[in-house]
């Protein structure tokens, strides 16, 4: 018998929003027990059909403030390109969420193409 369980999770998108409103959403699902794990983008302007000129924060600098307000939650972006960033700089800041989380990062790495 397969033990897989269907797992639940959420993607929120910087851009074209708030911090106090992302941080709601953050904070109701974590507080959800079927949602397990939630993830941020990686990109420094907004994209799809979003004014190119409107807000976009930073996907490591809220992962990190959105660790340190949820208590349950896996977290990570989703992916974060691996040439914006110095690969020394980026596994710091890695390690500095995982300490922050309590041990709670998912790091995913790519290519980041937008």
């Amino acid at each position: 018998m397969n033990s897989k369980r269907l797992r639940f999770g959420i993607k929120t998108a910087p851009q074209n929003t708030t911090y106090e409103d992302m941080l709601r959403v953050w904070q109701e699902a974590d507080e959800i027990p079927s949602i397990e794990h939630a993830w941020l983008f990686d990109h420094f302007m907004p994209i799809g059909n979003y004014d190119p000129s409107g807000p976009c924060l930073e996907g490591w600098s809220l992962l990190a403030a959105f660790a340190a307000q949820t208590k349950r939650l896996r977290l990570g972006l989703m992916v974060t390109g691996n040439t914006y960033r110095h690969p020394a700089v980026l596994a710091n800041i890695g390690a500095t969420i995982d300490v922050i989380s309590h041990g709670r990062l998912d790091f995913g790495i790519g290519a980041g193409w937008n």
